[in-house]
């Protein structure tokens, strides 16, 4: 069909190239209008073309047939008027009639209507059922700078460009009310937004074709004029449900505040019931037989078999144990390099350059790296006896006791996988422990009503003994109001064997959503199974995909947490990793809820999984495909380049999935996706980044070269692995829209290049930066001044002489600050002092610090967090002084090789410490004791320092357990090669 196509608008072309060259004559008035008509006849042959990829076939096959039906009349007409192939040349328009002329010019008329409105009923089918509520945010940004920009392009519909954007302005207020309602119990309203949203996408479509001029002026308007119309019937229908007394405001008397959008989550790393096998396992990892064991956890999904695995992993007396830990998580689709790389850098404790590495070399070093130690290794989510055969190579038996850790569904795997130990079948909850852990879900510490004890010991019962169920249905619970009444609903509506049918419950879970959490959720399904996701990645992958709706006095990043923070509090979601502050920094999602995110985004966002590979073409790939994919995720061991441009141009976010390819893309590949907003290649490789995609917000990749031709002003989230040091272009500072910069090695080089930033406007929304390397002080304070809002910056420090500077005033607003001293083979004093009020996270590397900079430091009074790295004090010691680091709450020395002997603390200092962490400090004569008077303080991490380190810090809990009743105040005493979660990250 495209073929015809092809065919008819090539003949078309044959026949306005003939027009053009026959004589002008008293008719030529109607030899232009054919004219005309037939220009416009050949636009939307070729918009019809360009959105074919839209079309159901039974309509574009009655389309095509009344296409060369007026096709082939219209060339009837115009060859009518030459006699013979001699006379051409004499011939004109003259013989034909008026009458004819006009009743080919109304069929064309009325042909070019019926593929505007095929068009539309295509595009419109293929819109994704679920939408972000911040799009039509992105969508009047864009119509007001594309007024300004295009608007010669945009001059023959301006006017009702700007009545839609005031339609689309006047009805901000009833998307900000359906972004703050807190149930789901307002379909009519839903559908609404759904509707609106819809809108917003021809919109944007509409105004992209006629920048490009790729379709008739005359289609356009009458496209928007038919959206006109159809957001005048969303606003009469919104009203209407208003009238019905469903008021918006009564539904919405909680603002959008992050503490209001989260339920204040437990993290999930709490593990409640299997007391018994916890112990059993305890007592095999720790006492078992000298040889080299597997510890098989085996059954069913939503058992509960990962959270066992980690609580034993992380449990203080087994970590303990074992020199070195190390994980891996497998999944159905896995890579053997993929899971070496994954245990060395946890067996290593650190990043190396593994991409160039074959999997039999990583496996050798890896071997060599566990040879002789007593090593614990967890291996989570085995599908096949495959994966064994993998890695046990690298698994040497010192008859030290070394153990592995192994999760699976299959018992076939325990069994091939077994060494001494018999497998373990995980068995299911008993009614007790599914009561406990119902209530700890909901109720937290608060206690709970006889009443509601007792309907809430029988759905606990129903649910099956699966503690995934319980958990599931504990988040529907937290959403209701604590009466019998709602609580004896929800029972009768579970049924008798929800337990049976896991997929009920999560639906359950899904449809008690509200709209603005809906997207949010369904997007897990874009991400790797059984992956530990970053908090900070996530959020800005939702905002630029617009589903975070703005809100006046809150940052996009805050709302988007708090989404993530409900969704948490909902048990949809587990978080694992928090930073010193509390705050989370990574999550994951149970395999269960990943297929249902996956298949139910795949139905409502269009989201496509597809595995390429060197040999595949894409357009094949992608034929076949029922719906249309607006959303791609990518993965295979590489890619081909291929005819990118034919199936992608509709796509608006792809992800690959691969952290080790290294092919090379070019990035012109991707010019032709002219909607996308994200394109996350964080671990792929690309010649240059040099794209012009206007309406790119999120752009990930490795690269070793940034074009000054690139013009992604709309981006938001820019993250550079670069290959070498690269200089920072100036187009960056063009892109006024950047919200988060990452790269990874990048600096300023030329003066020119300062100069032309010194005249660039400001990156006001810039709130984190990393990582510049500073080489003198007019760097550093330049950048400060062009990012005022800076809330993070990650920075290195070269070449220390040049500071001149004494005092460097960072933004007012700055949070946390990372500084790291490089280039250098001794240890620098600091060059600089540090004005920054706000300042609640800092990390000091490398630097030679004299008692002036600690007390300038100690005196940042909203300081929570100091980490001091390799850090070399005056006369190797540290005096702290009354009344400073009055708010501090996480202290972390490593002192590395500087010999750091002697610690005074006065009494009135470090008031509010709750955590100290110390390593290597291993000429610390001791931890002054003044710490086991801090009543706040909670615990002592010591990590490969002395004897005297460790006895001190033993000493300071005993203090506070014996005299101040602090039963619950930890020391982690631990070995080099030790890994330990109290280390908080920052």
């Amino acid at each position: 069909m495209r073929m015809q196509l092809y065919s008819e608008g090539g003949f078309l072309e044959t026949i306005l190239h003939n027009m053009v060259e026959v004589p002008t004559n008293s008719n030529s008035s109607q030899r232009v209008a054919l004219k005309d008509h037939l220009e416009i006849l050949q636009k939307m042959l070729n918009l019809l073309r360009a959105n074919i990829f839209r079309m159901p076939i039974k309509d574009l096959e009655f389309l095509l047939r009344d296409i060369e039906i007026v096709v082939i009349d219209v060339g009837l007409m115009v060859y009518s008027v030459y006699e013979d192939e001699e006379e051409k040349q004499d011939m004109a328009l003259g013989g034909v009639n008026i009458t004819q002329v006009l009743d080919f010019s109304s069929n064309i008329q009325r042909l070019s209507i019926d593929i505007y409105l095929t068009i539309r009923k295509a595009f419109q089918s293929n819109l994704p059922r679920i939408h972000g509520l911040g799009y039509v945010d992105s969508l009047l940004n864009n119509l007001k700078k594309f007024q300004i920009l295009h608007s010669d392009s945009l001059a023959s519909v301006m006017d009702k460009l700007q009545l839609l954007q005031k339609e689309f302005e006047s009805l901000q207020p009833f998307l900000r009310a359906v972004a703050e309602e807190r149930h789901n119990d307002l379909d009519e309203i839903q559908h609404c937004a759904t509707q609106l949203i819809g809108k917003a996408h021809e919109v944007e479509y509409i105004v992209d074709a006629c920048i490009r001029e790729e379709a008739p002026v005359c289609c356009l308007e009458h496209w928007i004029l038919d959206i006109i119309e159809d957001i005048t019937l969303i606003r009469e229908e919104v009203a209407e449900i208003r009238e019905k007394k469903m008021d918006l405001v009564a539904l919405n008397t909680v603002p959008v505040h992050t503490s209001n959008l989260a339920r204040s989550p437990m993290m999930n790393e709490e593990i409640i019931g299997f007391e018994d096998v916890i112990e059993k396992l305890r007592d095999q990892l720790i006492k078992g037989k000298k040889g080299r064991d597997v510890m098989s956890v085996v059954g069913m999904p939503g058992l509960g078999k990962t959270t066992l695995a980690y609580r034993l992993y992380y449990d203080r007396s087994v970590t303990d144990h074992f020199e070195i830990h190390a994980q891996c998580c497998v999944s159905q689709v896995y890579s053997r390099k993929d899971l070496l790389i994954a245990i060395l850098r946890d067996a290593i404790r650190e990043n190396f350059e593994c991409r160039e590495k074959q999997a039999d070399e990583l496996a050798d070093q890896l071997r060599k790296t566990l040879f002789s130690k007593r090593y614990l290794i967890l291996i989570d989510d085995v599908w096949e006896t495959s994966v064994w055969d993998d890695l046990i190579g690298s698994f040497h038996d010192a008859n030290n006791g070394s153990r592995i850790i192994l999760t699976t569904r299959n018992h076939e795997v325990a069994m091939y996988t077994r060494f001494q130990s018999d497998p373990l079948p995980l068995r299911m909850f008993n009614n007790d422990e599914s009561w406990e852990l119902l209530r700890k879900k909901v109720f937290g510490e608060e206690s709970c009503s006889p009443l509601l004890t007792e309907i809430g010991q029988q759905i606990a019962n129903k649910c099956g003994q699966l503690p995934l169920s319980v958990v599931l249905v504990a988040g529907i619970l937290a959403e209701m109001e604590k009466k019998v009444e709602c609580w004896e609903q929800l029972a009768n509506n579970l049924g008798p064997h929800i337990h049976e049918d896991s997929r009920a419950i999560i639906e359950q879970s899904y449809q008690i959503l509200p709209y603005r959490l809906r997207p949010c959720f369904l997007y897990f399904g874009a991400l790797l199974e059984d992956s530990v996701i970053s908090v900070p990645k996530l959020t800005q992958l939702w905002i630029s995909e617009g589903f975070i709706k703005s809100c006046e006095g809150k940052s996009l990043e805050d709302i988007a947490e708090g989404y993530l923070e409900n969704l948490i509090g909902r048990n949809l979601v587990m978080g694992t990793k928090r930073t010193s502050r509390g705050k989370i920094k990574a999550c994951r999602i149970h395999d269960l809820l990943h297929d249902f995110c996956k298949e139910r985004a795949k139905e409502d966002m269009c989201l496509l999984w597809q595995k390429w590979d060197q040999n595949a073409n894409p357009s094949s790939c992608l034929s076949g495909h029922k719906q249309l994919a607006h959303r791609m995720c990518i993965y295979g061991e590489g890619y081909r380049a291929g005819d990118w441009s034919s199936c992608l141009s509709h796509v608006v976010s792809i992800i690959l999935h691969n952290n080790r390819l290294s092919v090379g893309l070019d990035s012109h590949i991707f010019h032709s996706v002219k909607f996308l907003k994200v394109l996350d290649m964080e671990f792929t490789r690309i010649n240059s980044f040099s794209f012009d995609l206007v309406y790119l917000r999120y752009f990930a990749a490795e690269t070793s070269r940034f074009s000054n031709k690139a013009g992604c002003r709309e981006l938001e989230t820019l993250k550079f692995k670069s290959l070498s040091e690269m200089s920072l272009p100036i187009t960056l500072w063009e892109m006024d829209k950047l919200r988060h910069v990452h790269i990874s090695n990048c600096s300023f080089t030329s003066e020119i290049s300062r100069e032309l930033i010194e005249n660039s406007k400001d990156l006001d929304d810039l709130q984190t930066l990393s990582t510049p390397c500073f080489s003198c002080a007019q760097e550093a304070e330049l950048i400060l001044r062009k990012t005022p809002n800076l809330l993070e910056l990650r920075c290195k420090v070269r070449g220390v002489d040049n500071f001149q500077c004494y005092v460097l005033n960072f933004p007012a607003r700055i949070e946390t600050l990372k500084i790291h001293l490089s280039y250098t083979r001794d240890t620098k004093t600091i060059p600089f002092c540090i004005s920054a009020p706000n300042l609640t996270n800092l990390t000091l590397k490398n630097f030679y610090l004299h008692c002036q900079h600690l007390s300038e430091i100690g005196s940042l009074h909203n300081l929570q967090v100091l980490s001091l790295k390799g850090i070399s004090f005056e006369t190797c010691k540290w005096e702290v002084r009354d009344d400073e680091f009055p708010q501090l709450r996480v202290l972390k020395l490593h002192a590395g090789k500087a010999h750091f002997e002697e610690w005074f603390v006065a009494d009135d200092a470090f008031p509010n410490l709750e955590h100290l962490v110390l390593r290597d400090c291993k000429f610390l004569k001791e931890i002054p004791s003044w710490f086991g008077e801090i009543s706040s303080l909670k615990s002592i991490a010591v990590r490969n320092c002395n004897e005297n380190v460790d006895k001190s810090a033993s000493d300071i809990r005993e203090t506070q357990v014996e005299d101040y009743q602090n039963s619950k105040f930890e020391v982690f005493i631990t070995r080099e090669n030790n890994k330990s979660d109290s280390d908080y990250e920052d």
